[in-house]
């Protein structure tokens, strides 16, 4: 297993290098691990150097000391995993957590980045209320209270009702995610407020939304794209997880994008 190491986490990842390939990093969802990427991930090895990883308290990276996140941190995260691959710039593709974590990096370290894809993501979710109870929620009774909530705004009643076995698989992925790590992550989308640094974002970037999102919804993508100078709106019929209930779609969104100049 390859591991990566912080000042006080154990960050897991695969990385598939492809020499003289541009590198492509995806970053999780809150509540996912890096195989939420199993849908697209052997066409995009056939383009990219591809790393994936799973943020800390998630799949099989530790969840660390700390009890509450910042999106900083979390992308601090990021570029240690791509310093463990050698990896001096690379495409960001992240959904909702992970587009969070990727307008962040583009923000603050434009050199590490080639291009942007923010997938079923927002710049602020308030109320910090509905934070704080999904935190305690949490600590004190476990992942196992608020999966079926959570399933039921990741995918539309359709796509549950389709392809049960596909759900199963991401029911499982929250289930097996670290209560601690969920709650100190949850506390990062809790303070974040991006709405006036993602207008200084310089890369080129594509925004990809769900028509049928009421996590991220449609009105998020938007304002996101409006932000961004120059930024491209995708939209796709689907719920939160665009890239599972939608994969082919989205995968072709993803390569036509980056393989553009």
């Amino acid at each position: 297993m390859k591991v990566a190491t912080t000042d006080d986490a154990q960050l897991h990842y695969e990385h598939a290098p492809r020499p003289g390939a541009p590198a492509l990093l995806l970053l999780n969802s809150l509540g996912t691990s890096l195989e939420m990427w199993d849908d697209q991930v052997q066409v995009l090895q056939e383009h990219f150097e591809v790393v994936r990883y799973d943020v800390r308290g998630h799949g099989q990276s530790s969840a660390g000391s700390r009890t509450e996140l910042t999106l900083e941190q979390l992308a601090r995260d990021a570029l240690v995993v791509l310093d463990a691959c050698e990896i001096a710039r690379a495409h960001l593709c992240g959904l909702s957590l992970g587009g969070m974590t990727s307008m962040v990096i583009a923000r603050h370290w434009p050199d590490r980045v080639l291009k942007t894809a923010l997938s079923n993501t927002s710049p602020h979710m308030p109320p910090r209320e509905s934070w704080d109870s999904r935190i305690q929620t949490a600590r004190t009774q476990g992942m196992s209270a608020l999966t079926e909530g959570i399933l039921g705004r990741w995918f539309t009643a359709g796509f549950r009702s389709a392809e049960p076995e596909r759900v199963e698989r991401v029911r499982q992925m929250l289930l097996a995610t670290n209560p601690a790590g969920y709650a100190a992550c949850c506390a990062a989308v809790r303070d974040m407020d991006l709405r006036e640094d993602i207008k200084d974002i310089t890369t080129t970037t594509l925004v990809i939304g769900g028509t049928k999102d009421p996590a991220t919804p449609p009105a998020d993508a938007e304002l996101i794209a409006n932000s961004i100078p120059g930024a491209k709106l995708r939209m796709l019929e689907a719920a939160h997880l665009s890239n599972i209930e939608q994969a082919e779609e989205f995968t072709a969104a993803l390569v036509e994008f980056l393989g553009t100049i």
